[in-house]
């Protein structure tokens, strides 16, 4: 086997038997089964943790343990209550947790959707703070942690916990087995101590998280927002450097690692026949001549996303330039997200009503039914998931993709663009208040509050010349293929302590 092949055992010092085993763990699981029409299916679950981690995991092997959410996941476990994933060519696996109703409603739907996650994102009108959550999330904490703790045994292992659903769980871990390596990646951003004070339980939470080896974020400032606090409300001793926390007798590493994409996996897709057919099928269902230039916007149905703030954008757009009525189109992609939380019900409306007045004012038709037929609307807003490749036919045929996010830990979107972009004729958008915009930096940054501004970009972007466009999305593209997943996960294992420092070897 050659060095660019090896495994992870074979990689392993012989005197740090630490991640002999990985073990991945985070609420969302990779993949659900559910029962269709009387027939058992499989999916890939959406957001940009799972899409991020799955191909990692595939890579390494190991064990995932997530919440079993899907409605027939509990048809397809073993008796340790574990499936092989992918499931149509497994190769590693997904061990499930099994939540009850109030954790799920507390713990999960509560404390973390409703408390952290709007915290961590600085939208702080949308905390819905209750005592009962927090006494739910402590709950399912301490079930992920009696999950992991049988799944390690007595065998040696390396635990990779992931994101703000389980805060609590490197302190429970470590106060079974105080010597188990346990490392964190807050895939969030941080908030500065000023907004985290509002948190009833904060010392809790640092305390848990120091209670890791390692934490990781996804940029620098992120890293720096959480010394900030430690200092503040634990009085923790951080080294001259910023990067070590000493609390306790216990000393945390920590390290800025922005995630990435699988840039090679994108890029041949959009590149594969699949996807060109597909790109046929797209503008023969939005009736698209030729002439219209594109744009597009992936999100879940988020309000951290800024979308709302983004139609509005659209809007001044066509407002400020008449001439591009008829001329461009934006797309939305929305994907369904937490629909048993109200404030994200309401927000679906919301995005709803706004759409369809946009497309009210502007929108023209004519010859419907006929081979002659000419439909023009602002805005062609497509909610539901879909299919990676009709994903890929979407990014490639856009000419813009607007990420407008009022706060975000990184947004893989942006990437994935990027890497399906094999034209080289895109221009990307990307919000100053994402961590992507720190590292795609031939993008043009916006601020999704100046609506005017962004309204300003989207003509800057229609109007690019092509040698710019090009020369532009080739040197993201460029940055990407050499810092993508694989990069990432290399890295983030290095931290670890997995692969030494001066090895070069990637894992394969």
């Amino acid at each position: 086997m050659s060095p660019s092949h090896a495994s992870l055992e074979e990689l392993q010092p012989e005197n740090d038997l630490s991640l002999s085993r990985l073990i991945m763990v985070s609420n969302r699981e990779p993949y659900e089964h559910r029962l269709i029409k009387n027939r058992l299916i499989w999916e890939r679950t959406s957001g940009g943790l799972t899409s991020a981690l799955d191909p990692v995991m595939r890579r390494l092997g190991g064990t995932w343990i997530a919440w079993g959410s899907g409605k027939s996941d509990r048809d397809v476990v073993d008796q340790d209550m574990v499936v092989e994933v992918p499931p149509d060519a497994p190769t590693y696996r997904l061990r499930r947790v099994w939540l009850d109703a109030s954790e799920i409603k507390g713990g999960y739907q509560g404390y973390a959707n409703q408390v952290l996650w709007p915290l961590c994102h600085l939208t702080l009108d949308r905390v819905a703070y209750r005592k009962s959550f927090w006494h739910a999330y402590q709950a399912m904490n301490a079930k992920f942690a009696a999950v992991v703790l049988d799944e390690l045994g007595d065998k040696s292992s390396f635990v990779w916990i992931h994101d703000f659903h389980l805060a609590l769980l490197p302190g429970l871990i470590k106060a079974s087995l105080p010597s188990q390596p346990v490392a964190v990646f807050w895939h969030t951003p941080w908030p500065g101590p000023d907004a985290f004070r509002i948190l009833p339980e904060r010392l809790e939470l640092l305390e848990s998280l120091l209670a890791s080896d390692l934490a990781m974020f996804q940029t620098r400032s992120f890293l720096h927002c959480f010394v900030e606090c430690a200092k503040e409300f634990l009085g923790a001793d951080v080294r001259s450097d910023g990067h070590q926390i000493e609390y306790k007798g216990h000393t945390t590493r920590l390290v800025a690692r922005p995630i990435s994409v699988s840039f090679q996996t994108w890029s041949e897709r959009a590149q594969s026949s699949q996807v060109a057919r597909a790109m046929d099928v797209l503008r023969n269902l939005h009736i698209f001549q030729p002439e219209i230039r594109i744009g597009l916007g992936v999100d879940r149905l988020d309000y951290t996303k800024g979308l709302l703030k983004r139609l509005w954008a659209v809007d001044a757009f066509f407002e400020q330039y008449p001439h591009y009525r008829g001329r461009f189109t934006f797309i939305q992609i929305a994907v369904p997200t937490r629909g048993d939380v109200e404030a994200y019900r309401s927000y679906r409306e919301l995005i709803r009503e706004t759409v369809n007045d946009i497309n009210m004012r502007y929108g023209s038709s004519s010859d419907l039914g006929s081979p002659q037929a000419s439909r023009w609307r602002p805005i062609e807003f497509r909610e539901g998931r879909i299919g990676m490749n009709t994903l890929a036919a979407y990014y490639r045929m856009a000419d813009l993709a607007l990420v407008s996010s009022v706060y975000d830990g990184m947004n893989l979107v942006a990437k994935e663009y990027v890497a399906s972009q094999v034209d080289e004729k895109g221009v990307l958008l990307v919000s100053q208040m994402a961590g992507a915009a720190e590292e795609l930096t031939d993008a043009l940054v916006i601020n999704p509050y100046d609506l005017e501004g962004v309204a300003d970009a989207i003509r800057q972007a229609i109007e690019m010349p092509l040698e710019e466009r090009r020369h532009r999305m080739r040197r993201m593209r460029a940055y990407l293929e050499t810092h993508d997943i694989r990069a990432w996960s290399d890295e983030c294992l290095r931290d670890a302590g997995s692969l030494p420092s001066n090895d070069s070897r990637s894992l394969e």
